[in-house]
């Protein structure tokens, strides 16, 4: 078995194995690029942006204990066929835009 090295890593044609790739496509979720866009901004699969999206560790911690008025909302989106079909439902408080609290 031949083991490879760093420098064979750098030199793999799919661009998701790449060095970095997770940190940049975390960037550009940041910057409100969706899943299609960045697998085709870096040359890369939906695969591997999901992939990454589902091992983030995201913990909500609210700036206050108390909010006057929070405001809720919500989003949905097909995944993959009409049949499945999911929800984001999300707290936030409007002033700060801080998100409180979110569900899927």
């Amino acid at each position: 078995m031949v083991k490879k090295s760093y420098s064979d890593v750098q030199n793999y044609h799919y661009q998701g194995c790449k060095t970095g790739i997770s940190d940049k496509i975390k960037k550009l979720l940041v910057r409100s690029n969706g899943v299609l866009d960045i697998s085709e901004i870096e040359d890369i699969s939906v695969s591997k942006v999901l992939s990454v999206i589902a091992s983030l560790e995201i913990n909500l911690t609210p700036q206050s204990d108390y909010y006057d008025i929070l405001e809720v909302d919500e989003l949905w989106s097909y995944i993959g066929s009409k049949d499945k079909k999911r929800w984001l439902l999300y707290a936030y408080h409007r002033e700060t835009g801080e998100i409180v609290a979110w569900v899927w």
